[in-house]
């Protein structure tokens, strides 16, 4: 779908299967890593039928989630898949402000970085077939 993968998609692709990515900067690249890539997704399909997509910045994620449900670019499992990642997400990102321990933290960010590890790589083939 795109020809190549930019420098730092590269090395963030890279570091998230690393096993130091189990920390609070692997649960953040995992969560930009599939946003990113489910936009790249959504923008690569309909560039390829000519159709200009601009979806508002708080409107991106969801649209082109939708996009790719709809034109069954990805399966119900894949979708639900995402939704879980996403749901273990915001627990990441908000726990440590709701009561969570450190090590709750800690331990949620690593489900984070498990649960995004299948799907960004999923997602990586769709979006780079031939270079993988």
């Amino acid at each position: 779908m795109i020809d190549s993968k930019s420098e730092v998609y590269q090395r963030e692709y890279d570091y998230i299967f690393k096993k130091k990515a189990f920390c609070v900067r692997g649960a953040v690249v995992a969560s930009a890593l599939i946003e990113g890539q489910i936009l790249l997704l959504a923008k690569s399909f309909l560039k390829k039928r000519e159709v200009k997509y601009e979806p508002k910045d708080h409107q991106a994620y969801r649209q082109s989630l939708n996009l790719l449900d709809t034109n069954k670019i990805l399966n119900k499992p894949e979708l639900k898949d995402i939704e879980k990642f996403w749901k273990e997400r915001c627990k990441s990102i908000h726990g440590i402000f709701k009561g969570m321990t450190i090590l709750q933290w800690n331990e949620q960010n690593k489900v984070v970085v498990k649960l995004g590890r299948p799907i960004i790589k999923n997602l990586d083939t769709k979006l780079y077939p031939n270079t993988n």
